[in-house]
């Protein structure tokens, strides 16, 4: 790791930072009670910078992100103040999209400079366990932990603050910790940031176990993982060590924070230098780190900039997490992390799920309005641009003789939104013409509109090769719809599926959730429904699918010796 580091220090995000307005967050846990459980949290923020007329709306929390049910309905008094004395807010919900609902605080009088707001927020203790992102304040085993934009009222503006978080634990238990995506404890920001990015940003505190690596590498988690965890995110440092180099440049700080989840292992969330995941009874090591390669490269490898679509840029996901999925096999391949087997492996999952997906020709333009609605839909913009920057790489390579690659292309996009430049889609078109001509826009319109993407046999290297297997659609054998009524009444089993053999039936009360994402890339996997019916529970346990279709692989050639690329 210190050879991967060489000459690094001087690296970081941009240059000098200009003078920037203040912001401060303050947050006083309440003791746990005796099963573990933290009651409420005091929260106050200070944000300089303030401008608003009267009737304007200058603060903001979201009542839903992303569809998931926030703290601000929990949220009692809220008492705001600046300079000239109280003010007296009022509030509105504005629905931006079908996923998205955010509460705006309106000024009652124009305001300018500092405001202070002050507030309690319960935590709910039997709160039920999501399949979504794990935004929402969730407590136990003597901690808490949540995303900001599931708690915290912010500025409503663009202006960008340098953040600090500061830590009351006297209340909690002696040895408490807090953690927020700025650090371990009261912690400050590296460079402003604005209200978005804040938002996004991760808090746990109590008994908090904490990692703490090299070049600012850190992690947090509740609950008690079951599986050594300094080994797996002393990989995980090495990897992020490894990610600074190929990038070229090294945030100055990184965190990543773990809970319990039984319900919906496995997931993760891509925040502000920092990530959040969830493990389970029956986690493994492999399947975290597979979740820690991909979720740290959002820190350099993250969406275009563009103005901002209804399902807040859900259309351009196919180049952060295309990337993404590209680089959490390839990078860590590269840097001895892990073999072929385990290489080819992340690769097979992924083009299985792609080749067999029933919706593999849904266009780019469709995906915002399927995207938390249908898994299908929702993992296209992951598998899709993963194999269109594989098959890019490979062209690249071919048609300038081995000289430049998909990584020369990567980094001149990174380096113009270094330099303050646009980050966008124009820019990324611009470098295919340079690269490749209008064939190379030509091959992206045509992903975007749905077309299928084909890697050479050779996109990985000569020892690996392309072959046509048979292989079974992902397919729950009802209607996707009924995992979004409440109740979740199952409607639409399908005749003959694998879920009519088992036994489901139209009218069953599906009584817990469960995670589709990973289980579509998985020929093997069963999935066990707890459902009601007739006010008896049951469980129906059968393999989610259904007709066998011809999907793509990879396979090593035998006595091939694997040359890094």
């Amino acid at each position: 790791m210190r050879i991967w580091l060489a000459g690094l220090a001087a690296l970081t995000f941009g240059g000098a930072v200009a003078a920037a307005p203040a912001l401060e967050i303050r947050i006083a846990p309440a003791a746990a009670d005796t099963q573990g459980h933290v009651p409420w949290l005091d929260v106050s923020v200070r944000a300089e910078g303030i401008s608003a007329k009267a009737g304007a709306h200058f603060l903001r929390l979201p009542v839903t992100a992303n569809t998931v049910p926030t703290s601000a309905d929990d949220i009692g008094a809220v008492i705001i103040s600046d300079a000239a004395g109280a003010v007296a807010a009022t509030t509105r919900d504005a629905q931006e999209d079908d996923s998205n609902r955010t509460r705006q605080w309106l000024a009652p009088r124009d305001l300018q400079g500092a405001v202070t707001v002050r507030y309690r927020v319960p935590i709910e203790a039997a709160k039920p366990l999501l399949n979504l992102p794990q935004y929402e304040l969730r407590t136990g085993d003597g901690a808490f932990s949540g995303a900001g934009n599931a708690f915290l009222i912010l500025p409503d503006d663009k202006v960008e603050r340098t953040t600090t978080v500061r830590w009351d634990l006297s209340a909690m238990a002696p040895g408490s910790v807090g953690v927020s995506s700025l650090g371990v404890g009261d912690a400050t920001s590296h460079r402003p940031f604005p209200s978005e990015r804040i938002a996004a940003t991760y808090y746990a505190a109590g008994k908090v176990g904490v990692f703490r690596g090299e070049e600012g590498f850190f992690a947090a988690f509740t609950g008690q993982p079951p599986f050594d965890t300094d080994a797996v995110l002393r990989w995980a440092g090495k990897l992020h060590g490894f990610y600074g180099q190929f990038f070229r440049e090294m945030p100055p700080s990184f965190g990543v924070f773990g809970r319990p989840n039984p319900q919906n292992p496995g997931s993760g969330i891509g925040l502000t230098d920092s990530f959040a995941f969830t493990f389970g009874p029956k986690s493994t090591p492999e399947e975290l780190k597979g979740l820690l390669a991909h979720e740290m490269l959002h820190a350099w490898v993250n969406s275009l900039d563009g103005s901002m679509d209804q399902a807040g840029g859900l259309s351009r996901s196919w180049f952060g997490e295309g990337l993404a999925v590209n680089y959490q096999r390839m990078l860590p391949w590269r840097a001895g992390l892990i073999d072929d087997a385990a290489f080819l492996a992340d690769l097979n999952e992924t083009a299985g799920r792609y080749y067999t997906n029933l919706m593999i020709g849904v266009p780019n333009s469709d995906i915002p309005a399927g995207f938390w609605r249908d898994t299908r839909v929702r993992v296209l913009p992951y598998d899709r641009g993963s194999l269109y920057f594989a098959a890019l790489d490979a062209k690249v390579r071919k048609a300038s003789g081995g000289k430049r690659s998909l990584d020369d292309m990567v980094r001149a996009m990174l380096a113009a939104r270094r330099d303050g430049r646009p980050m966008n889609e124009e820019l990324w078109r611009s470098l295919l013409r340079a690269e490749l001509g209008e064939a190379g826009v030509a091959d992206l319109d045509a992903m975007l509109a749905g077309g299928v993407v084909l890697p050479p046999s050779d996109a990985f290297g000569p020892c690996f090769e392309r072959v046509e297997k048979p292989l079974r659609r992902f397919d729950l054998g009802f209607d996707p719809a009924s995992l979004l009524s409440r109740p979740r009444v199952v409607k639409g089993v399908k005749p003959g599926s694998e879920a009519e053999r088992a036994g489901l039936k139209d009218g069953d009360i599906l009584t817990t959730g469960f995670s589709q994402d990973g289980l579509q890339g998985d020929q093997q996997a069963y999935l066990t429904l707890a459902v009601e019916r007739d006010g008896k529970p049951m469980q129906i346990r059968y393999q989610p699918r259904g007709e066998t279709v011809p999907a793509w692989q990879w396979q090593a050639k035998p006595g091939c010796v694997t040359k890094l690329r």
